[in-house]
């Protein structure tokens, strides 16, 4: 017939789709029943569940808590609604009652470490926090240290009841004037992600002075391993065999170790030398090793 009226049959089929109804807009799928049917057979409406979902949403309880897959045990323990996951998420949706998904924390100038090679003194400083134990007192304390990667030096300390991000702040502050470090833009420190390391207070000191702070990965704590030997130093070699009957006593007793670790302790990679030793022999170019990778 298209032939003998001159008609292209592209022509024609393609004529035919603008007039042929849409299949696939015609059958969408089964239609929305409105309701839920219960084990017991009895049956809840679509409007009945919205209410209840609403009201479970005007409590403060579940203003940020309570997603659709727990509102559905919660339903079904409160109210006996037997509703499957998919249609309640509907629900949720369609009537704005889903919870917000959880934005990730923007963690503000985090920057990661790197491997570098440390040729002198002040140029890579670690700390961390060890935790003690007063026996007499049954409670813990804080030992936050500073350490200096080339020469292993303990360049200073804190130890209290507890270790906030001030005692952070006062205690670097103290280690650059120890050291007598004017300068310190050719100092980084390097720390984990700690509530006091990554605090506004110390970040926005750090950036007064005009050095670097490193942060390990998550659970790299290889990245950190000078100050990680020097925690398990203090553990095995000071904390284990020591009694500390009130804080104060703590407090003495650390401050003795930490001079003794300075002056007295030697170390196998420092040449059998105290951190004390080994740094004036260096600086009097009577010693060298080889440069630390950290």
């Amino acid at each position: 017939m298209l032939k003998h009226c001159s008609v292209s049959s592209s022509t024609w089929y393609d004529r035919l789709k603008s007039i042929k109804p849409d299949i696939k807009a015609r059958s969408s799928g089964r239609p929305i029943p409105g309701y839920t049917i219960n084990p017991d057979g009895t049956y809840v409406t679509d409007a009945t569940i919205i209410s209840v979902l609403k009201e479970y949403r005007d409590k403060p309880e579940f203003k940020n808590a309570g997603g659709y897959q727990k509102l559905k045990h919660y339903l079904r323990r409160d109210y006996n609604f037997h509703i499957n996951g998919k249609k309640l998420y509907r629900l949720c949706k369609d009537n704005k009652l889903l919870l917000p998904h959880n934005k990730k924390k923007i963690k503000k100038n985090r920057k990661i470490c790197t491997y570098r090679e440390i040729t002198a003194p002040n140029q890579l400083w670690e700390f961390d926090i060890k935790y003690g134990y007063i026996h007499g007192e049954n409670r813990h304390f804080y030992i936050l240290s500073f350490i200096d990667v080339f020469n292993r030096k303990q360049v200073n300390y804190h130890a209290g009841l507890s270790c906030k991000a001030i005692d952070l702040k006062l205690t670097f502050n103290e280690a650059l004037i120890k050291e007598g470090i004017v300068d310190s833009s050719g100092l980084t420190v390097r720390s984990d992600n700690g509530p006091q390391m990554t605090s506004n207070m110390f970040r926005d000191y750090v950036e007064t002075l005009g050095l670097d702070h490193e942060f390990i990965p998550a659970g790299d704590c290889n990245k950190n391993a000078h100050v990680e030997s020097f925690n398990s130093i203090i553990d095995s070699e000071f904390l284990q065999v020591r009694y500390f009957k009130d804080f104060a006593d703590a407090y003495k007793q650390t401050m003795e170790w930490m001079e003794f670790y300075n002056r007295v302790r030697i170390h196998g990679s420092l040449k059998m030398m105290s951190p004390k030793d080994f740094t004036q022999k260096f600086y009097q170019n009577e010693v060298t090793i080889e440069n630390v990778v950290a």
